[in-house]
């Protein structure tokens, strides 16, 4: 569970080989860096610290995320600018992936959308200052209605 929520904040395929410096991804500079979370879904409610560096030339920010217990996921994330799209992509240790994309370039407030393997997911973050940011996630997921918030603060 704690995998398809960590999924959500990741991303990946860029459409442009290199990144310029003014694109929409540099806006996200802020992230770099490790946070600590809280995950609360119904009554699960896991601790866990994201880790945010560039990779891929720049052009991908890269989002490794663990918990107690070993538990991790891994996330990609990227702007396509000829879409004017944010793209994400989550992995987890189980082999599962979502992708999901947020239109518009504006990186304090993005409504992402599941695009694979369903489309029936929807995960909002939103910058609420340099060292804070939320997740609202909800969805329907194996037949269930899910809904939760990760709360991260920067260390």
């Amino acid at each position: 569970m704690r995998l398809l929520i960590a999924s959500l904040v990741a991303a990946a395929f860029a459409s442009s080989p290199v990144a310029a410096a003014t694109d929409s991804l540099s806006s996200l500079r802020y992230l770099v860096g490790t946070w600590n979370c809280s995950f609360e879904a119904g009554k699960t409610d896991v601790n866990y610290k994201a880790t945010y560096t560039y990779d891929i030339g720049n052009n991908w920010l890269r989002e490794n995320d663990s918990w107690t217990h070993g538990g991790s996921d891994l996330g990609m994330i990227t702007y396509e600018p000829r879409s004017r799209q944010f793209v994400s992509v989550a992995m987890d240790g189980e082999r599962a992936v979502v992708v999901f994309h947020a239109n518009g370039n504006n990186p304090n407030h993005l409504v992402y959308h599941s695009a694979y393997p369903t489309t029936k997911l929807t995960n909002v973050f939103d910058r609420n200052s340099q060292t804070r940011y939320t997740l609202h996630f909800s969805g329907n997921v194996g037949g269930r209605s899910l809904k939760s918030i990760d709360v991260c603060t920067k260390t």
